[in-house]
């Protein structure tokens, strides 16, 4: 039988106007270390001065975060990004200069470097990549209007253009986060210029951008990110539907769509309808939340669309609006309400009894090499690593920087063959070899 589903509070801020409140994203940094960002402004008369903060948040710990870094006052930013050398990114618009840059910071909160951008603003797309990472942008342009497009951030700073969006191909879908898919192009939600209608858009690495397909008016406007999921495919959601209440689609990178599951009628399932966020867990089943505060749950083996958890309709364990989720290390979800819960907005927990989630390896970068070279291992849930070998061989040395990122140094005496590397959570070998010089 399945395990009736817990839910945990880990923290809530005083109120809405404290720092620490409207957390908006949060992730995993090592086994059981979380960081969040909290989007709250304070400016009052002989309280604190404060923007936007990044918080650390640990298990053992869990209802009183460290502060790590804060942003001044009339500062907004809406992204929080683990890149592969395990810093923190993100990016920052000014409301007083309307300038914005990109940043960078370690875990600890030092060293922070800024990446200027002048009238260009985030979208809040941003996403990581073994090369770097990736955002979208909007700017005023001399006549009066906006331009959109799209960079790349490496890890020292430097801000490349990808691609400049000319008004007939659209402009991304703000706070919708990029998507990096088993092809290697990203992949996100755009929407024509009047957003009446919405599309899914390819990005190659290179800069090369095309429509994928158009989502049909029939399946209402669409304010989740696609998500890339193991199967291959991409998957979303949209507020309309069959039903009027919400649909869950899958996309082919081949542009091929279809609605899998729609949701119930209004008026039979209470909090199922508008749903507004989407992840993929170990049970190889998506969640996501709607805004009535229902997390549901979409099986890719079955097609079944349940209530998996249904939160506090009157916003007291938080307002999904939405709730944002990423999985542990050991297999609860974890996820952000910006509103709602004690105080303003919550970090929770919900353990449904999920399988820790195994590691997986998609890409090694560079594919080859002589021993003392590192190599990058780009996937998922690797944190904890204990072991990393190429082809049967331990590697010299090797550093876990995020969940997604291992760096491994090339052994002496390594062969061309798989790299395998081992969790607490299992083992996995590279269907790639590793080609040894």
């Amino acid at each position: 039988a399945a395990q009736t589903p817990v839910y945990k509070l880990l923290y809530s801020a005083p109120d809405p106007s404290s720092q620490g409140a409207a957390p908006v994203t949060m992730f995993e940094a090592s086994p059981g270390l979380f960081y969040f960002l909290s989007t709250a402004q304070g400016n009052s008369a002989g309280g604190p001065s404060f923007g936007p903060s990044i918080f650390s948040l640990t298990l053992a710990n869990t209802g009183s975060p460290k502060l790590i870094y804060s942003f001044p006052f009339e500062n907004l930013s809406e992204t929080l990004v683990q890149a592969a050398n395990g810093r923190l990114y993100g990016g920052v618009f000014n409301i007083s200069s309307t300038d914005s840059f990109y940043y960078s910071v370690s875990t600890s909160g030092q060293d922070l470097r800024r990446y200027l951008r002048g009238r260009a603003d985030s979208l809040w797309t941003m996403t990581a990549a073994p090369e770097g990472l990736y955002d979208s942008f909007g700017a005023s342009t001399s006549q009066g209007g906006e331009s959109y497009g799209f960079v790349r951030i490496d890890e020292n700073g430097k801000v490349t253009l990808l691609h400049a969006l000319s008004p007939s191909e659209g402009v991304p879908m703000p706070a919708t986060k990029l998507a990096l898919a088993a092809d290697g192009n990203l992949y996100g939600l755009g929407c024509e210029t009047n957003c009446t209608t919405y599309f899914i858009f390819r990005l190659t690495q290179s800069g090369e951008y095309s429509h994928l397909l158009t989502l049909p008016q029939s399946y209402g406007g669409p304010i989740a990110s696609p998500i890339a999921a193991s199967d291959g495919n991409l998957y979303g959601v949209g507020g309309e539907g069959a039903n009027g209440t919400g649909v869950v689609y899958r996309a082919t990178l081949s542009g091929h769509l279809q609605a899998v599951a729609s949701f119930p009628a209004k008026g039979t399932a209470e909090g199922m309808l508008d749903p507004n966020s989407l992840m993929e867990a170990s049970d190889y089943a998506l969640y996501g939340s709607t805004l009535h505060n229902a997390i549901f749950r979409y099986s890719m083996a079955t097609h079944a669309l349940t209530n998996a958890y249904q939160m506090n309709l009157y916003n007291l364990q938080g307002s999904c609006d939405p709730c944002q989720f990423v999985q542990g290390m050991d297999g609860k979800l974890y996820g952000t309400a910006t509103i709602g819960g004690p105080g303003g907005g919550a970090v929770f927990s919900l353990d449904f009894g999920l399988p820790q989630p195994r590691p997986s390896v998609a890409q090694l970068a560079p594919a080859s090499g002589a021993p003392g070279q590192q190599i990058l291992l780009w996937g998922s849930h690797l944190l904890g690593a204990t072991s990393v070998t190429f082809n049967g061989v331990p590697a010299a040395a090797f550093q876990v920087n995020s969940t997604q990122a291992v760096m491994a140094t090339v052994p002496a005496g390594a062969t061309t063959g798989p790299v395998t590397i081992t969790t607490a959570n299992g083992s996995v070998t590279t269907k790639q070899d590793f080609t040894a010089h």
